[in-house]
Formats: structure tokens, sequence, C-alpha cells
């Protein structure tokens, strides 16, 4: 992930909150303010000066294409270790594998001698999110209350593996 992507990011970003919160967020926001909002944030992420130790994993399809990413932020938290801030599949490539990929890919870079937990935050009516999750063995815990986006707080979840590694295996 470099400065040069920030744009494509934010339009992966944009795409998939399109899909995956319709009917969750308010269409307005979806329909009009999501990309500008997110290019926003993502420039500021991606060429402003760093201010937490990050790094970001892309996947390209043949073509060059963005079709994911993942965002990290390792030691993020003292109990529930580094989040992946951000966790984005094209929709139409959903349910074929590059999400768990993605996640996989993270816990490789971070390494064998990481051994902080892993964790993600996922909107609770986000539903086909919170059953892959579950799928790939994430404890669902903290309940709270999402910051603002689109003008709505929203119920979300935390999903933690204790043990990152387990996601390395293909179960």
């Amino acid at each position: 992930m470099t400065p040069a992507d920030a744009d494509a990011i934010a339009l992966l970003h944009a795409t998939s909150w399109r899909s995956a919160y319709r009917g969750i967020v308010p269409d307005g926001f979806l329909d009009h303010d999501v990309f500008a909002e997110r290019q926003a944030v993502w420039r500021e992420r991606l060429q402003g000066p760093a201010t937490a130790p990050a790094f970001g994993i892309v996947a390209d399809d043949a073509a060059g294409q963005m079709i994911g990413f993942a965002y990290v932020l390792p030691g993020h938290d003292p109990v529930c270790g580094t989040l992946v801030d951000n966790l984005h599949v094209h929709p139409d490539l959903k349910g074929g594998g590059l999400g768990r990929r993605l996640l996989q890919a993270v816990v490789r870079e971070l390494g064998p001698a990481h051994t902080q937990p892993l964790h993600l935050w996922v909107l609770d009516q986000n539903e086909p999110a919170k059953r892959f999750y579950a799928r790939l063995g994430a404890e669902f815990i903290d309940p709270g209350m999402t910051g603002p986006f689109g003008g709505v707080s929203l119920p979300e979840w935390r999903c933690l593996w204790r043990d990152p590694q387990v996601l390395l295996t293909d179960a």
C-alpha cells in the first residue's frame, strides 16, 4: 500500500460500504458522500505524516485492478492487540476466499513472533460479515457503538482472535 494507492483504496472502500451497508447507513451518505469522505481519510492516512505504526496489504486482479485490501494497526489495543482497521473485498468477489487470504497475509506479515491477539470491528447488522468472521473462529466480544458515520452511530462487535495463527489454517 503506497501513497499513490489512496484514491483506488477510497473507491474500493466506498464500493464495499455501498454494497454491505445499504439499508444500514443512510442512502444519502452512501449515494453522495461516502467516496469523498473515504478519499479524505485515505489521502490523510497514506499521504500525510505517519501517526502510528501501520501497514496495508493490497490484492490486485490479473489486470492490475485493486480487488481487496487490509489496513492494520499493530499493537493498537493493550488487551486485544493488533487492529485490522479495514478489510474490504470488492462486492462482486465476496465468497471466493479473498477475505480469508487477506487476513492470512496480515498474520504472515506480523510474523510468527507476533504474540498479540488480532481484532476488528463489525457492524451488528452486517450479518454476512459476522458469519464470515465466525467461520474463521472469531470470538464476538465488547459490544459497543460506532463513532458517527453517515450521520449515525450503530451497534458493533469486536471480533477477536486470541491466537491469530489459527487464521493460517484452511479449516
